[in-house]
């Protein structure tokens, strides 16, 4: 029957209003939703019923028939596709710690029962193990951790730094981490040392170090005015005892800037051996084997007046004014670092890198299927993972510490999309209902 054609039309739409108010409606639910990606319902044509096909023109010499179009009924609609959209979210800044947000592409890498997994949502909490995981579901976040040597030290570089392994696996920061403490190796003097200072006239300076063990010991050099014009000799001391420097003469120019020495050492054997008293021992507080000798810093030749040391007219104002070593520390608190760095600030004032966020980045994001949970999985259209880090992998990608990424939901957008979607069904439903009657009518020719 010739009018099952718009019943056919009128149902499939009401089925495709429908599920395009399905999306719709998932979409406001989610308006609140870390990391959620709205979705937009596509619509297309049905295939069409032909009556007709067209035909070419066929005249010659103006006579003959033109060409004729073809004739067809449309047989309703149907939903052509579900697109996301992958635009960034807002993102809103929080109280917690390990709280992050992706900004730019990408997204985080997570495991989960051994299925790796991918989202844009970073609220993340630090198990009983150490381990980060997903506040949701415990899934493991993946990303680089410290080296360490055979006895579970912290492999540095030159400069101190923790290393990191470039292997992926799970986070781990554990419960009991520690910062480890740092011999001195580097004191710096700063100050004045008046030049209206007597022959045999003394000045100390002393400062608080650490040995190879966080050990606190204390070094004190006296400077002391000789006959010689622009000149000092110096001592030195470690918790009171005689220890032998570099050098003992320390002159300056006619102006009162630092002549020479710009530093002196004091070498780790000779701090041991001081510390002994001069007799062998087995205790060797300083590291003499690698050695790490001490380096007292007066001046730099580049910078002789606020860099140096000086010999001025005025008040003798010497001092040890810092030094490099430090104590074992525990864990106070985490931090982020934009390249998703995971850092930890220590009770001996340090912050050390303690691992790293990996982000992975696709093709096609949008050929990602969803997983729930905020998550997403990989498909044959979105392509493979490109596994990097933001800001060095990734130049125009960063992660933002302390914030979440909230749902990219446009209410507004979602309201006015409902207010169409519910005419156009109503539309439909009218179809229906029309084609209805007439059937009616048609069932009446009987009578």
């Amino acid at each position: 029957m010739g009018l099952s054609r718009s019943l056919s039309a009128g149902a499939s739409s009401l089925r495709s209003q429908q599920q395009r108010f399905d999306v719709i409606s998932n979409n406001v639910a989610n308006a609140n939703t870390i990391g959620f990606k709205s979705s937009r319902v596509n619509f297309a044509d049905q295939l069409s019923q032909t009556l007709r096909y067209g035909f070419a023109p066929d005249e010659y010499g103006e006579v003959g028939v033109g060409g004729t179009n073809p004739v067809q009924y449309g047989l309703g609609v149907k939903v052509g596709s579900i697109t996301r959209d992958m635009t960034q979210g807002a993102i809103e800044v929080t109280s917690r710690s390990l709280d992050m947000s992706i900004n730019g592409d990408g997204f985080f890498v997570y495991n989960f029962n051994g299925q790796t997994l991918f989202s844009r949502a970073g609220s993340v909490d630090r198990d009983v193990e150490g381990y980060l995981v997903d506040t949701s579901t415990g899934a493991f976040m993946q990303g680089y951790n410290v080296q360490l040597d055979n006895q579970g030290k912290s492999l540095k570089d030159n400069s101190g730094k923790n290393i990191l392994s470039r292997q992926i696996g799970n986070v781990r920061i554990p419960a009991d981490v520690i910062s480890e403490p740092k011999q001195t190796q580097k004191i710096n003097f700063g100050g004045n040392l008046d030049r209206s200072m007597q022959d045999g006239e003394l000045r100390d300076a002393s400062i608080k170090i650490f040995d190879n063990s966080g050990g606190v010991k204390y070094i004190n050099i006296s400077f002391q005015r000789t006959a010689v014009p622009n000149e000092f000799t110096m001592t030195g001391t470690i918790d009171g005892k005689e220890v032998a420097i570099s050098k003992t003469e320390l002159r300056f120019n006619t102006d009162g800037t630092l002549n020479t020495p710009s530093e002196i050492e004091i070498t780790a054997a000779d701090l041991n051996n001081a510390l002994s008293d001069g007799e062998p021992s087995e205790v060797k507080p300083f590291d003499d084997t690698t050695p790490k000798d001490v380096t007292i810093v007066f001046g730099d030749q580049n910078n002789l007046i606020t860099g140096s040391i000086t010999n001025f007219a005025g008040a003798s104002t010497i001092t040890a004014s810092r030094q490099d070593g430090y104590e074992a520390g525990n864990l106070v608190g985490l931090s982020v670092d934009p390249q998703g760095k995971i850092l930890g600030e220590f009770t001996n004032q340090q912050l050390e890198l303690l691992g790293q966020v990996i982000l992975a980045k696709f093709t096609n994001a949008e050929g990602l299927l969803n997983k729930g949970n905020n998550f997403y999985t990989t498909t044959p259209n979105s392509g493979f993972p490109n596994y990097g880090t933001a800001g060095e992998s990734f130049r125009s990608t960063s992660i933002a510490g302390q914030s979440l990424e909230q749902s990219n939901v446009e209410l507004t957008r979602e309201f006015t999309d409902m207010i169409q979607t519910q005419r156009a069904f109503e539309a439909a439903s009218r179809i229906v209902t029309v084609s209805d009657q007439m059937l009616a009518e048609v069932n009446q020719l009987k009578r």
